[in-house]
């Protein structure tokens, strides 16, 4: 049953994956961080623009969020890719 159904599972995983990655405005806006809603994003940011310019720990959050990001990105390029020489 899993391996019928893997793309499609893979293709949430990702688009649930970019929506939590972009939630960043939503929280800043809304909440500004506070009442226990700090994401990694809004971490970032408040550590690199606010927190007294601790860039090296802004940076450091940045690069997380690239690394686990990259991988997920290159999943959906070379799937995209197989998908279209198919067709």
């Amino acid at each position: 049953m899993i391996p019928q159904i893997y793309n499609t599972i893979a293709v949430v995983w990702t688009t649930i994956t970019i929506i939590v990655l972009k939630i960043f405005d939503i929280v800043l806006t809304m909440t500004n961080g506070q009442w226990n809603t700090q994401v990694l994003a809004n971490l970032m940011f408040d550590w690199m623009f606010r927190g007294g310019g601790d860039f090296g720990r802004g940076a450091s959050i940045a690069i997380v969020i690239m690394v686990l990001v990259i991988p997920i990105m290159v999943w959906n390029i070379r799937n995209t890719r197989k998908e279209m020489e198919g067709r």
